[in-house]
């Protein structure tokens, strides 16, 4: 049996038994991963409401070998992020980052300290954010963690030259993975239209942690054609292709 201590995120729990919960969590020090908290809901346990969804906690857990399930056996709570549970679109939005994890990060790697403080600190901005910045730091998520797992979006160099683009209008293919030269481009393939503005705008993102971006924002047409870009990459690169549901579900509702 091996003891274990690690910062984490709760991503998703459902009930377990009469009194337990099964967490999903992003582990500091392992990446995606299933953990047990026995007696959990039981009144008076001490892991009574430090195990919400979206919240970080400090956790001291142990399995009885790699491959079995780790049963926690103590709670110390780090960030509550209580308002990502209390509004139906910060809820959206922090799930569908949950919805991106499941396509882009498999379970039981080794560290991934980088991607866990990105989820964290999107998790803070989306808690604190005004409502009108919600769609711009989800987006501005799915940009990072794209470079975090190495399938970073090629903006500024032709994917097929490798030389800088140059002029306003600039093409972008979803297959190849990045923006092409007007002279490499092709009539029989389907390509998105960016702008100069829209280029700009990505690379400052990508530069800056991202709760260092407070004063930076997408455009509505900006985000609407970074949006449509980006969920065609996933779909395209990524084996899990997330459907991003729970903002389906918030188009809906705002349509109704």
């Amino acid at each position: 049996m091996t003891l274990h201590r690690s910062d984490a995120i709760i991503l998703k729990r459902d009930r377990s038994g009469e009194s337990s919960l099964l967490l999903e969590v992003f582990l500091k020090n392992q990446g995606r991963s299933t953990l047990l908290a026995k007696g959990a809901r039981k009144p008076g346990s001490s892991m009574v409401g430090k195990l919400e969804p979206f919240s970080e906690v400090e956790l001291l857990y142990y399995r009885k070998n790699d491959e079995s399930l780790g049963v926690i056996s103590q709670v110390e709570q780090k960030r509550t992020n209580n308002e990502l549970s209390g509004d139906i679109r910060r809820l959206s939005y922090a799930s569908a980052v949950v919805e991106a994890l499941h396509g882009m990060v498999y379970r039981g790697e080794e560290e991934q300290e980088a991607m866990y403080d990105l989820v964290a600190g999107t998790f803070y901005m989306l808690n604190y954010a005004l409502p009108r910045k919600l769609e711009f730091f989800f987006l501005v998520f799915l940009l990072k963690s794209l470079d975090l797992i190495g399938l970073s979006p090629q903006f500024e160099h032709c994917v097929k030259s490798g030389k800088p683009i140059e002029g306003d209008e600039i093409l972008f293919s979803v297959e190849l993975g990045g923006v092409i030269s007007k002279t490499e481009a092709t009539p029989e393939n389907s390509y998105f239209k960016l702008d100069r503005g829209i280029i700009n705008s990505v690379k400052k993102a990508r530069e800056s942690d991202i709760d260092k971006l407070k004063g930076l924002a997408f455009s509505d047409k900006q985000s609407a054609v970074i949006k449509d870009l980006l969920f065609s990459f996933l779909s395209y690169h990524t084996e899990g292709k997330p459907g991003f549901n729970s903002l389906n579900f918030l188009s809906k509702l705002a349509n109704y």
